[in-house]
């Protein structure tokens, strides 16, 4: 698969607008800065992203089809890894939990290890 990120934003306090970044660091609770979630972490389609909803945290350009098969592996974007593990009830894109935190930049690869 070749997908790339486009984007990445936080979302300091729920009634905020987003913060676009060129580098964020993924905690294991979620980008820094970003306020506190449910999921970790929020990945969207670049054809699906709307820039007050959802509130994604990185963009990708990729199809969302091939973004949502990608439930239930473990992928790899710049220096962190993340399982992928579901996708929202409300929303586009999927949700993830950090395996393995790291920085993560646009123009960094998406890479799929695989199943979880």
């Amino acid at each position: 698969m070749d997908a790339t990120v486009t984007s990445l934003f936080i979302y300091p306090d729920s009634d905020s607008p987003a913060q676009e970044l060129g580098t964020v660091e993924i905690t294991s609770t979620g980008p820094e800065g970003n306020r506190s979630k449910k999921h970790a972490v929020h990945l969207v389609s670049a054809e699906e992203y709307v820039e007050t909803h959802p509130k994604a945290n990185i963009v990708l350009d990729v199809e969302p089809e091939v973004l949502a098969s990608l439930v239930g592996s473990v992928v790899r974007v710049g220096a962190c890894t993340l399982t992928v593990t579901r996708r929202p009830a409300q929303c586009a894109g999927v949700y993830a939990d950090v395996l393995e935190p790291g920085e993560v930049a646009v123009d960094d690869r998406l890479l799929v290890a695989g199943p979880e």
